[in-house]
Protein backbone atom coordinates (compact mmCIF):
# COMPACT_ATOMS: atom_id res chain seq x y z
CA UNK A 1 0.00 0.00 0.00
CA UNK A 2 1.73 3.50 -0.72
CA UNK A 3 1.95 5.87 1.60
CA UNK A 4 0.68 9.05 0.14
CA UNK A 5 -0.71 9.40 -3.41
CA UNK A 6 -1.46 12.55 -5.26
CA UNK A 7 -3.85 13.19 -8.29
CA UNK A 8 -4.12 16.83 -10.18
CA UNK A 9 -7.68 17.26 -12.32
CA UNK A 10 -7.94 20.02 -14.71
CA UNK A 11 -11.50 22.16 -14.65
CA UNK A 12 -12.92 22.61 -17.88
CA UNK A 13 -14.93 24.87 -20.04
CA UNK A 14 -18.04 24.21 -22.23
CA UNK A 15 -17.16 25.20 -26.41
CA UNK A 16 -20.63 24.77 -26.97
CA UNK A 17 -23.55 24.04 -24.67
CA UNK A 18 -27.19 23.85 -26.26
CA UNK A 19 -30.58 22.70 -24.37
CA UNK A 20 -32.84 20.18 -26.81
CA UNK A 21 -35.61 19.58 -24.23
CA UNK A 22 -36.97 18.70 -20.83
CA UNK A 23 -36.68 14.67 -19.52
CA UNK A 24 -38.82 13.00 -18.24
CA UNK A 25 -37.01 12.71 -15.14
CA UNK A 26 -36.71 16.28 -14.88
CA UNK A 27 -33.49 17.21 -16.13
CA UNK A 28 -32.56 18.96 -19.56
CA UNK A 29 -31.38 17.19 -22.57
CA UNK A 30 -28.06 18.70 -23.23
CA UNK A 31 -25.48 18.79 -26.28
CA UNK A 32 -22.24 19.66 -25.08
CA UNK A 33 -18.89 20.18 -25.96
CA UNK A 34 -16.32 19.68 -22.83
CA UNK A 35 -12.77 21.17 -23.15
CA UNK A 36 -9.78 20.63 -20.58
CA UNK A 37 -8.04 23.49 -19.46
CA UNK A 38 -5.03 23.94 -17.51
CA UNK A 39 -5.99 24.96 -14.54
CA UNK A 40 -6.33 22.24 -11.56
CA UNK A 41 -7.05 21.17 -8.24
CA UNK A 42 -5.26 18.70 -6.45
CA UNK A 43 -6.14 16.31 -4.16
CA UNK A 44 -3.49 14.02 -1.85
CA UNK A 45 -4.24 10.71 -0.13
CA UNK A 46 -3.18 8.76 2.82
CA UNK A 47 -4.28 5.37 4.21
CA UNK A 48 -6.24 5.55 7.12
CA UNK A 49 -7.74 2.87 9.34
CA UNK A 50 -10.74 1.17 8.44
CA UNK A 51 -14.08 3.83 8.29
CA UNK A 52 -12.03 6.94 8.44
CA UNK A 53 -12.77 9.54 6.32
CA UNK A 54 -10.98 12.83 7.14
CA UNK A 55 -10.88 15.96 4.24
CA UNK A 56 -9.36 18.92 4.43
CA UNK A 57 -9.90 21.94 2.41
CA UNK A 58 -7.34 24.46 1.57
CA UNK A 59 -8.27 27.28 1.25
CA UNK A 60 -9.91 26.68 4.36
CA UNK A 61 -13.63 27.16 4.00
CA UNK A 62 -13.47 27.49 0.22
CA UNK A 63 -16.09 24.26 -0.09
CA UNK A 64 -17.49 22.50 2.50
CA UNK A 65 -15.97 19.22 3.56
CA UNK A 66 -19.29 17.37 5.07
CA UNK A 67 -21.26 14.85 3.55
CA UNK A 68 -22.40 16.90 0.43
CA UNK A 69 -18.66 17.33 -1.33
CA UNK A 70 -18.58 15.32 -3.99
CA UNK A 71 -15.19 13.97 -2.64
CA UNK A 72 -16.81 12.23 0.39
CA UNK A 73 -19.81 11.22 -1.57
CA UNK A 74 -17.14 9.44 -4.15
CA UNK A 75 -15.58 7.74 -1.07
CA UNK A 76 -18.91 6.77 0.03
CA UNK A 77 -19.67 5.29 -3.70
CA UNK A 78 -16.59 2.96 -3.42
CA UNK A 79 -17.56 1.87 0.10
CA UNK A 80 -20.81 0.75 -1.36
CA UNK A 81 -19.37 -0.81 -4.69
CA UNK A 82 -16.95 -2.85 -2.77
CA UNK A 83 -18.95 -3.73 0.62
CA UNK A 84 -16.02 -2.51 3.14
CA UNK A 85 -14.95 1.16 4.54
CA UNK A 86 -11.19 0.71 4.08
CA UNK A 87 -10.08 4.48 5.25
CA UNK A 88 -8.32 7.48 3.87
CA UNK A 89 -6.89 10.99 4.70
CA UNK A 90 -7.77 13.57 1.99
CA UNK A 91 -6.48 16.94 1.49
CA UNK A 92 -7.91 19.45 -1.45
CA UNK A 93 -5.90 22.36 -2.54
CA UNK A 94 -9.13 24.05 -4.71
CA UNK A 95 -7.70 26.34 -7.61
CA UNK A 96 -10.65 25.79 -10.01
CA UNK A 97 -13.51 28.34 -9.35
CA UNK A 98 -16.43 27.22 -6.99
CA UNK A 99 -19.56 28.32 -8.81
CA UNK A 100 -17.93 29.20 -11.91
CA UNK A 101 -19.08 27.28 -14.17
CA UNK A 102 -15.88 24.96 -14.71
CA UNK A 103 -17.01 21.44 -13.24
CA UNK A 104 -14.56 21.75 -10.09
CA UNK A 105 -16.71 19.59 -7.70
CA UNK A 106 -17.03 17.16 -10.74
CA UNK A 107 -13.59 17.20 -11.27
CA UNK A 108 -12.72 16.50 -7.71
CA UNK A 109 -14.67 13.38 -7.48
CA UNK A 110 -13.16 12.15 -10.79
CA UNK A 111 -10.12 12.55 -9.02
CA UNK A 112 -11.11 10.76 -5.91
CA UNK A 113 -12.49 8.20 -7.42
CA UNK A 114 -9.29 7.52 -9.48
CA UNK A 115 -6.85 8.65 -6.18
CA UNK A 116 -8.88 6.37 -3.60
CA UNK A 117 -8.86 3.09 -6.01
CA UNK A 118 -5.37 3.00 -6.48
CA UNK A 119 -4.91 4.07 -2.85
CA UNK A 120 -7.32 1.20 -1.80
CA UNK A 121 -5.89 -1.69 -4.41
CA UNK A 122 -9.61 -1.99 -5.79
CA UNK A 123 -8.49 -2.26 -9.37
CA UNK A 124 -11.70 -1.60 -10.75
CA UNK A 125 -12.56 -1.42 -14.57
CA UNK A 126 -12.62 1.67 -16.11
CA UNK A 127 -16.40 0.50 -16.74
CA UNK A 128 -17.28 1.09 -13.17
CA UNK A 129 -15.55 4.05 -12.39
CA UNK A 130 -17.76 5.95 -15.34
CA UNK A 131 -20.83 4.00 -13.87
CA UNK A 132 -19.92 5.65 -10.41
CA UNK A 133 -18.95 8.69 -12.13
CA UNK A 134 -22.19 9.21 -14.02
CA UNK A 135 -24.07 8.52 -10.56
CA UNK A 136 -22.21 11.23 -8.83
CA UNK A 137 -23.20 13.89 -11.05
CA UNK A 138 -23.54 14.67 -14.84
CA UNK A 139 -19.94 16.24 -16.01
CA UNK A 140 -17.66 13.81 -13.65
CA UNK A 141 -17.93 11.41 -16.29
CA UNK A 142 -16.02 13.87 -18.81
CA UNK A 143 -12.80 14.16 -15.92
CA UNK A 144 -11.91 10.66 -16.06
CA UNK A 145 -11.37 11.23 -19.66
CA UNK A 146 -10.62 14.97 -20.23
CA UNK A 147 -9.16 16.86 -23.28
CA UNK A 148 -12.09 17.22 -25.76
CA UNK A 149 -15.65 15.21 -25.42
CA UNK A 150 -18.77 15.63 -26.62
CA UNK A 151 -21.66 15.41 -24.06
CA UNK A 152 -25.43 14.15 -24.54
CA UNK A 153 -28.02 13.51 -22.28
CA UNK A 154 -27.61 15.08 -18.76
CA UNK A 155 -23.75 15.59 -20.15
CA UNK A 156 -22.77 12.39 -18.31
CA UNK A 157 -22.71 10.65 -21.63
CA UNK A 158 -19.39 11.53 -23.40
CA UNK A 159 -18.20 10.58 -26.94
CA UNK A 160 -14.26 11.35 -26.90
CA UNK A 161 -13.21 13.50 -29.63
CA UNK A 162 -10.02 14.39 -31.43
CA UNK A 163 -7.26 16.74 -30.07
CA UNK A 164 -7.89 20.60 -30.80
CA UNK A 165 -4.60 22.57 -31.32
CA UNK A 166 -3.43 24.47 -27.74
CA UNK A 167 -5.07 27.33 -27.85
CA UNK A 168 -4.86 30.02 -25.27
CA UNK A 169 -8.28 30.97 -23.19
CA UNK A 170 -8.53 33.69 -21.19
CA UNK A 171 -10.44 33.18 -17.93
CA UNK A 172 -12.27 36.02 -16.01
CA UNK A 173 -13.76 35.03 -12.66
CA UNK A 174 -16.28 37.98 -11.29
CA UNK A 175 -17.15 38.11 -7.36
CA UNK A 176 -19.88 35.57 -7.63
CA UNK A 177 -21.22 32.37 -7.42
CA UNK A 178 -23.81 31.03 -9.17
CA UNK A 179 -25.70 28.07 -8.72
CA UNK A 180 -26.49 25.57 -11.87
CA UNK A 181 -29.87 24.62 -10.31
CA UNK A 182 -31.24 28.20 -10.33
CA UNK A 183 -30.16 28.86 -13.57
CA UNK A 184 -31.64 26.09 -15.00
CA UNK A 185 -35.05 26.95 -12.69
CA UNK A 186 -34.86 30.59 -14.78
CA UNK A 187 -34.47 29.28 -18.70
CA UNK A 188 -37.65 29.38 -20.35
CA UNK A 189 -39.44 26.36 -21.36
CA UNK A 190 -38.81 25.48 -25.56
CA UNK A 191 -39.87 25.67 -28.06
CA UNK A 192 -36.19 25.16 -28.34
CA UNK A 193 -33.24 25.65 -30.63
CA UNK A 194 -32.61 23.72 -33.61
CA UNK A 195 -29.70 20.71 -32.96
CA UNK A 196 -26.96 22.33 -35.04
CA UNK A 197 -24.58 20.45 -36.08
CA UNK A 198 -22.58 22.83 -37.61
CA UNK A 199 -20.09 23.28 -34.63
CA UNK A 200 -19.30 19.32 -34.95
CA UNK A 201 -18.19 19.57 -38.85
CA UNK A 202 -14.63 18.65 -38.74
CA UNK A 203 -14.67 16.82 -35.39
CA UNK A 204 -16.87 14.26 -36.71
CA UNK A 205 -14.62 13.48 -39.31
CA UNK A 206 -11.83 13.34 -37.40
CA UNK A 207 -10.36 16.92 -38.69
CA UNK A 208 -9.50 18.60 -35.34
CA UNK A 209 -11.79 22.38 -35.80
CA UNK A 210 -14.62 23.94 -34.32
CA UNK A 211 -16.76 25.89 -36.72
CA UNK A 212 -16.71 28.92 -33.94
CA UNK A 213 -19.42 30.49 -35.70
CA UNK A 214 -21.68 28.14 -35.28
CA UNK A 215 -21.37 27.35 -31.48
CA UNK A 216 -23.12 29.15 -28.70
CA UNK A 217 -24.19 28.58 -24.97
CA UNK A 218 -28.25 28.65 -24.49
CA UNK A 219 -27.56 29.24 -20.75
CA UNK A 220 -25.57 32.75 -21.23
CA UNK A 221 -28.67 35.23 -21.10
CA UNK A 222 -29.97 33.68 -18.46
CA UNK A 223 -26.65 33.93 -16.36
CA UNK A 224 -25.94 37.47 -17.55
CA UNK A 225 -29.34 38.84 -16.81
CA UNK A 226 -29.22 37.09 -13.34
CA UNK A 227 -25.69 38.22 -12.12
CA UNK A 228 -25.09 41.46 -13.93
CA UNK A 229 -20.96 40.90 -13.14
CA UNK A 230 -21.16 37.89 -15.32
CA UNK A 231 -22.31 40.00 -18.01
CA UNK A 232 -19.91 43.09 -17.76
CA UNK A 233 -16.90 40.53 -17.66
CA UNK A 234 -18.36 38.86 -21.13
CA UNK A 235 -18.69 41.88 -22.70
CA UNK A 236 -14.91 42.90 -21.49
CA UNK A 237 -13.79 39.56 -23.28
CA UNK A 238 -15.66 40.19 -26.22
CA UNK A 239 -13.85 43.85 -26.70
CA UNK A 240 -10.53 42.31 -26.33
CA UNK A 241 -11.04 40.02 -30.01
CA UNK A 242 -11.04 36.65 -29.08
CA UNK A 243 -11.61 33.86 -31.69
CA UNK A 244 -14.83 32.98 -29.66
CA UNK A 245 -16.11 34.23 -26.30
CA UNK A 246 -19.59 32.96 -24.09
CA UNK A 247 -19.63 31.69 -20.29
CA UNK A 248 -18.52 28.10 -18.95
CA UNK A 249 -21.33 26.07 -18.40
CA UNK A 250 -23.57 27.66 -16.13
CA UNK A 251 -21.45 30.34 -15.22
CA UNK A 252 -19.78 32.61 -13.69
CA UNK A 253 -16.83 32.09 -15.11
CA UNK A 254 -16.03 33.83 -18.70
CA UNK A 255 -13.69 33.24 -21.20
CA UNK A 256 -12.30 34.14 -24.63
CA UNK A 257 -10.58 31.69 -26.84
CA UNK A 258 -7.30 33.16 -28.85
CA UNK A 259 -4.73 31.45 -31.19
CA UNK A 260 -2.31 31.23 -28.37
CA UNK A 261 -1.24 31.27 -25.16
CA UNK A 262 0.77 34.45 -25.71
CA UNK A 263 -2.24 36.39 -27.53
CA UNK A 264 -4.32 35.57 -24.58
CA UNK A 265 -1.84 36.61 -22.16
CA UNK A 266 -1.47 39.86 -23.90
CA UNK A 267 -5.17 40.34 -24.22
CA UNK A 268 -5.37 40.11 -20.16
CA UNK A 269 -3.19 43.12 -19.98
CA UNK A 270 -4.68 45.51 -17.86
CA UNK A 271 -7.50 43.78 -16.76
CA UNK A 272 -5.60 43.09 -13.05
CA UNK A 273 -7.92 44.12 -10.15
CA UNK A 274 -11.21 44.16 -11.62
CA UNK A 275 -11.74 40.36 -11.94
CA UNK A 276 -9.85 36.92 -10.81
CA UNK A 277 -7.69 36.34 -14.17
CA UNK A 278 -6.11 33.54 -15.35
CA UNK A 279 -4.59 32.78 -18.44
CA UNK A 280 -4.52 28.85 -19.75
CA UNK A 281 -4.13 26.90 -22.57
CA UNK A 282 -6.37 24.50 -23.89
CA UNK A 283 -5.14 20.45 -22.77
CA UNK A 284 -5.03 17.27 -24.93
CA UNK A 285 -6.35 14.19 -23.92
CA UNK A 286 -2.75 12.82 -22.70
CA UNK A 287 -1.92 15.64 -20.71
CA UNK A 288 -5.95 16.66 -19.11
CA UNK A 289 -6.49 12.65 -18.10
CA UNK A 290 -5.75 12.63 -14.65
CA UNK A 291 -2.75 10.31 -13.16
CA UNK A 292 -2.30 9.11 -9.91
CA UNK A 293 1.56 9.33 -8.65
CA UNK A 294 3.21 8.75 -5.51
CA UNK A 295 3.79 12.12 -3.05
CA UNK A 296 5.42 11.97 0.22
CA UNK A 297 6.33 15.54 0.98
CA UNK A 298 3.25 17.07 2.20
CA UNK A 299 0.95 15.67 4.91
CA UNK A 300 -2.62 15.94 6.15
CA UNK A 301 -2.93 17.72 9.46
CA UNK A 302 -5.33 15.65 10.23
CA UNK A 303 -3.99 12.91 12.42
Amino acid sequence: MPDGLIVRVPAKINLHLEVVGRRSDGYHELRTLFQSVDLRDTLWGWPAEEGRLDLEIEPEGSVGSGSDNLIVRAARALWREIGRRPGARLKLEKRIPVGGGMGGGSADAAGALILLDRLWSLDLLPSDLCRLAAELGSDVPFFLHGGLGFGVGRGEEVLPLDDLPPFGVLLLVPPVEVSTAEVFSRLQPGPWKRQDDRVYAGITDGTPAIEWSAAFNDLERVVCEGWPLVGEALECVKRLGPVFSTVSGSGATVFGVFDSVDMAAQAAVGLEGQWRIEVVRMLGRTGARPEVVLENRRECGNN
